[in-house]
């Protein structure tokens, strides 16, 4: 079993099951009796997550394939703030191989959670190119392509780095990305917030907002080894793929254990409290309701 220690801090395995990664057990009816979810099940949920956000992050430029920077931004965070808000309680929603490896090394998650989570995340996103492609208008989907077939929407959706940048620049801005996010999470878990987790979801999407707007038109911001792959692994298109591995897990990995060495607080550690509700304008004492 869990310690009282692993239980203060919220870490994800306990035993064969997992647990919401941000605040108390997850609830659910088809969870174990004291809350947590078993991993297949959070497995699940994290194969989902990540298919949907591959998924929709290349319907959207279908849609609008000329769509601003701002625009392309404004709906990557707000995908991320959707798909966080369904699973967050599932699996965590990392979606991410970069925050599962930020995860591993910050002790939320055990490694063998870890890989089982990555593994979810590459199944889900080399799906979601033919999900995008299955539910895309024809006429939408002809125009990323001259031939219309399914490779044609995954090579809307393929990171590159922009012509003419040096692949160790991007390599830079990938793994500055990556342990931005990195460092988001490791703020996020720890032991010192765990009481203001209540819009995780719009800062985590606000947060992948600014980052994208930032690099967009840089590398495409991918941030996220597995978004990367799906629509490279159906476009059959690898060219300078490497550059979304190396960058934002090499960052993560930075960030997470630069977090640990400065920063790191014990899971006892007193949380920020949240402001005191303000006070009711009526008493409740008594059967009638009088001023205060």
């Amino acid at each position: 079993m869990a310690s009282d220690e692993d239980r203060r801090c919220g870490s994800v395995c306990l035993l064969n099951c997992t647990k919401c990664v941000r605040g108390d057990y997850a609830a659910g009816g088809s969870g174990n009796s004291d809350g947590t979810v078993p991993l297949w099940a959070a497995t699940a949920a994290e194969l989902v997550a990540t298919a949907l956000l591959v998924a929709l992050s290349c319907l959207a430029p279908c849609a609008a394939p000329d769509a601003s920077p701002l625009h392309a931004s404004i709906t990557s965070g707000l995908i991320v703030t959707l798909l966080v808000q369904c699973f967050d309680h599932l699996c965590g929603a990392m979606m991410n191989p970069t925050v599962t490896l930020a995860a591993v090394l910050r002790g939320r998650i055990t490694a063998r959670v870890g890989a089982a989570y990555a593994a979810a995340q590459l199944l889900g996103a080399a799906a979601a190119p033919a999900l995008t492609a299955l539910v895309a208008p024809s006429a939408l989907t002809a125009l990323t392509a001259p031939a219309h077939n399914l490779t044609s929407t995954a090579a809307l959706c393929v990171t590159r780095p922009a012509d003419g940048l040096p692949l160790y620049k991007a390599v830079c801005i990938e793994a500055l990305l990556g342990g931005l996010l990195a460092l988001a999470n490791c703020a996020s878990w720890d032991p010192r917030n765990r009481l203001l987790t209540d819009s995780w979801p719009l800062r985590i999407g606000t947060i992948v907002t600014v980052l994208t707007l930032l690099t967009g038109r840089l590398t495409g911001a991918s941030i996220n080894p597995a978004r990367s792959f799906g629509p490279a692994l159906w476009a059959t298109d690898f060219t300078h793929h490497w550059v979304y591995w190396l960058g934002p897990l090499g960052g993560s990995a930075l960030c997470s254990l630069l977090y640990a060495g400065l920063w790191h607080a014990p899971p006892a550690a007193v949380p920020r409290a949240l402001p005191p509700p303000p006070p009711p304008p009526y008493s409740t004492e008594g059967d009638k309701r009088r001023p205060v």
